[in-house]
Order: structure tokens, then sequence, then C-alpha cells
């Protein structure tokens, strides 16, 4: 199993950091084993940075781990222009870019833009479809970005949804993986919650689909909490210690989850936020057993 890390917002002294930072940043999780670099996306609706350009510095200072958002709001952009930048963030990284894509669940970013929230699965589905064509190099309502050698075909695309049916098909049919988050979340509809059970039961879903690749994002992380055992039925959570987190983690992997994103939680700060020390990083790494390499 993969073990990637959401990229932080903020350095040890609690300032946003610079470019310097970010490279930084994405050296020392590069160096501490991590197979991916994630940041999500938050237009309008908390102070955040533009996730694709975030992603382009930690991509130039590194050679070897995989960069990409969870989620990346595609809806408040014009699927067009924003072809032209994955085309770009996959060229100049090399193919290490993944999009994490989605609608995301808050109405402010659609009202900052003019978008209509209400209708905006409708538009996710448009706008991917869009979005696949330019970067393969046809011709959309007259648009075509003529996509070079390097780029063409551009970034893989990991849909991110909790666990519908449409949204699951859609990812395993007709794009690269499927991404569902690892925080705690019921639905008022049908009573779900992030358990052992249902992460379980939906990847199966996902798989008797046909799907491939599956990953769990946004998964806080608080090693400071005591040792304690997670039941089956329980609300799914790294708020534990270490010991009892790579057991949790280990089950994710028997499940066969392919991908498990991490986020360092903290006290009174928001996602994304928390300094990631190089001992942090370490603990963080080692809750995952790194899979064997074969020689020759």
């Amino acid at each position: 199993m993969r073990l990637g890390i959401h990229l932080p917002f903020k350095g040890p002294e609690g300032n946003v950091r610079d470019a310097a930072g970010v490279m930084e940043d994405a050296r020392n999780i590069e160096a501490a084993g991590f197979d991916g670099i994630w940041i999500g996306d938050g237009l309008a609706a908390m102070a955040r940075p533009d996730p694709l350009m975030w992603l382009l510095v930690a991509g130039a200072a590194t050679q070897r781990v995989e960069v990409g958002t969870c989620i990346f709001q595609v809806p408040l952009r014009h699927p067009v222009e924003l072809a032209q930048r994955l085309l770009t963030l996959h060229t100049l990284t090399k193919g290490r870019f993944v999009l994490g894509a989605g609608s995301g669940s808050g109405d402010r970013g659609y009202k900052a833009v003019g978008g209509d929230f209400d209708h905006r699965f409708g538009k996710l589905r448009d706008d991917l479809v869009t979005i696949r064509k330019l970067c393969n190099g046809e011709t959309v309502d007259g648009a075509n970005l003529y996509p070079w050698p390097e780029a063409m075909g551009g970034p893989p695309i990991v849909i991110g949804a909790w666990s519908s049916e449409r949204w699951m098909r859609r990812a395993a049919e007709e794009y690269d993986g499927w991404m569902c988050s690892g925080s705690f979340h019921r639905s008022k509809a049908k009573g779900h919650e992030t358990t052992f059970i249902s992460l379980a039961e939906t990847l199966q879903r996902f798989r008797d689909m046909g799907g491939k690749r599956a990953m769990i994002s946004s998964v806080m992380v608080d090693l400071t909490q005591p040792e304690s055992h997670l039941a089956d039925d329980e609300p799914f959570n790294l708020r534990c210690g270490p010991e009892s987190a790579a057991e949790r983690l280990g089950r994710l992997a028997e499940i066969g989850y392919d991908d498990v994103l991490l986020v360092k939680a903290q006290q009174g700060r928001s996602l994304y936020e928390a300094h990631l020390s190089v001992e942090d990083l370490a603990t963080l790494r080692g809750l995952v057993k790194r899979e064997p390499q074969l020689v020759g």
C-alpha cells in the first residue's frame, strides 16, 4: 500500500510557506520515503493556495514522488483553461501529477464564481469529458489545445466521491481510479459512517465494477492519543498511539486499498496547516511497512 501525505500550508513558525519553504517540505517528504505529496482545494471558502501552483513548486523540488490534488473542484474553473494548466503541470512534472477531481460539497466557491451549486455534478461530468478530449488533442466546440507530444493524454484522473454508485462506476470505467475520504462521514440520507465495514463493502463494489486504483484521502493523524483498539463498526480514525495507527493502516492494506493519504492533525488549526518536521515525517512514514524491492 502506498502512503501519501498532505503538503503543509504553514511552516514551523506559523508563517505561510513561500516557494523555498514548499520546496523544502517537498524534499523532506520525498527523502522520508513517502509515495505522494497531496493538497486540497478551497476556492473562496477558506485561506488556501492555488493547489496546482503549490504542486508545481513541490514537483520542481523532487524527482520521484507523485504529486496530486485531493480533491480539485473542477466545476469552479473553465474546462478549456483548466485543461491547458493540467497539460502544463503534467509536462513539467514528467507525468508525476495526478488530478484528484470532484465537485466539492460547499456552495461558497460556487457563489463566488457565479456557478450553479445545485447542478455541480452535471457540470463536473461534462467538464471532465471536455478536459479528457482536449488533453487527447480533440476539438471541443471549436477549441483545440494542440497538445505537444510530452503532454498528450494529460494526467491520470481519479474521481473523488464517497460511495455514489454513479460516480464510482465512472471512476471504474472511464477514469483512472476512485478516492474516498478517510475523515468521519455520516450521510443523512443513508446513515453511512466511515468504518472498516463500510470501507470494505464500498471497495468491493468498486472492484466489482472493474475499478483499479482505490485511494483514501484526508486521514487525520494524531499519534499523541492513547493506544486503543478500533472495532469494525466504529468510525475510522488515526487519533491513537503509533502501534494502534500502524495496525489500523495494516487493516486498510488487507482490505485492499492502494493508497492512503495522511494529514497531520493539530489542535486549533485547519487542514493542511500543521507543520511537518523531519521527525514527524519519519514517524508517519514508519506506520506502513515498505514493500520489498525485487532485484534483477
